[in-house]
C-alpha cells in the first residue's frame, strides 16, 4: 500500500479513536452529573425527614475555597488613626494594646485585630446628597477594608452601619466593623479586621455540599437545636488565633428559620452564629 494511502488511513483510525473517547467521556460526564444531582435530591429528602425542609431552589455547588493561614501585620494602625483623628500622639505604652490621640478623638487597637476609635466633633461627616451606607463604605475602602454584607440599623438620629470583611473575594464571617453616626456626623468605628499576607494550605480535603447538609442535620440533632427550614446557604471563612498567625477556615453559614450557623467545610463541625 502507498504511503499516503496508508498514512490515510491511520488518520482516519486515530480520527475513529478519539471520538470514540470523546463520547465515553461524554458518558462518564453525564453519568456523573445524574450520581450528582440523584444525591442532591435524596439529601433533601433526609433533611425533609428530619423536619428541615430546604427553601433555596438547589443545592450550593461544593465549596473551593483553600484554607488560609494569615500573618497579621499591624504596620498600618497609626495610619489608621491619622485618617480619622489628624496627627496623633500615641499615648499607649503596650506595643500589644497601643492607643493614639488626636484632635479628633482617640483610637485603640489590640492584637488580635480588635479596634476602637471614638471621634469627637464633626471631624469626620457623610458628604452632602450621599447616603449613610455609601459613606460608610468610602470610608472602610480608605482605612483599607474590604466591605462585603451590609446591615443598617437606625434609632432615632442614629445610625448604625455594620459590614463583614472579604478576604480575597470571599467574607469573614467573623470579622465585623460597625460605623456609628449621629444625623450626619461620624461618632465611632469599631470592630475586628484582618491585615497581612496570606497563603493556601492545600492538604486539607474539603467536604462535599451534601456532606455539610448531612453533617448540619446531625449537629442540630446532637447539640438540640432547634429549626425547621434552612433558608440560604453562603459560604466564606472565620477566623481563629489572636496571635500573629490567624487560621482562615473555609465555612457554610447556612441560613434557618431560626438563626444561622456555620459549618466547617473541613471537620463537619455545626456552631451557632452567636
Amino acid at each position: 500500500m502507498e504511503w499516503s494511502k496508508l498514512k490515510t488511513v491511520i488518520l482516519l483510525m486515530l480520527a475513529g479513536v478519539n471520538l470514540f473517547l470523546l463520547g465515553l467521556v461524554g458518558v462518564r460526564v453525564t453519568q456523573g452529573a445524574f450520581y450528582e444531582d440523584e444525591t442532591r435530591q435524596a439529601v433533601v429528602q433526609v433533611l425533609e425527614r428530619g423536619g428541615i425542609s430546604f427553601l433555596p431552589e438547589q443545592i450550593p455547588e461544593d465549596i473551593t475555597l483553600p484554607p488560609l493561614t494569615l500573618t497579621r501585620s499591624r504596620d498600618d494602625e497609626a495610619d489608621i488613626a491619622r485618617l480619622f483623628l489628624g496627627p496623633t500622639v500615641q499615648t499607649g505604652e503596650s506595643d500589644l494594646r497601643p492607643s493614639y490621640t488626636g484632635t479628633g478623638g482617640t483610637a485603640e487597637f489590640s492584637m488580635n485585630g480588635s479596634f476602637t476609635i471614638t471621634l469627637t466633633g464633626e471631624s469626620w461627616t457623610c458628604p452632602p446628597g450621599q447616603d449613610i451606607g455609601q459613606a460608610s463604605r468610602d470610608c472602610l475602602e480608605q482605612m483599607g477594608f474590604q466591605a462585603g454584607e451590609e446591615e443598617l440599623f437606625t434609632q432615632g438620629d442614629t445610625t448604625w452601619a455594620t459590614y463583614c470583611q472579604m478576604w480575597e473575594g470571599a467574607p469573614v464571617f467573623s470579622c465585623q466593623v460597625s460605623l456609628t453616626w449621629s444625623g450626619s456626623v461620624l461618632t465611632q468605628v469599631e470592630g475586628s479586621r484582618l491585615s497581612g499576607e496570606s497563603a493556601a494550605d492545600s492538604s486539607s480535603t474539603l467536604l462535599s455540599t451534601p456532606t455539610v447538609l448531612m453533617r448540619f442535620l446531625a449537629g442540630v440533632s446532637q447539640n438540640g437545636y432547634i429549626c425547621s427550614q434552612i433558608r440560604s446557604m453562603e459560604d466564606g471563612y472565620l477566623a481563629s488565633g489572636s496571635t500573629r498567625s490567624v487560621q482562615l477556615t473555609p465555612v457554610w453559614r447556612i441560613s434557618t428559620d431560626t438563626g444561622d450557623y456555620f459549618v466547617d467545610a473541613v471537620t463537619g463541625t455545626v456552631t451557632p452564629d452567636i
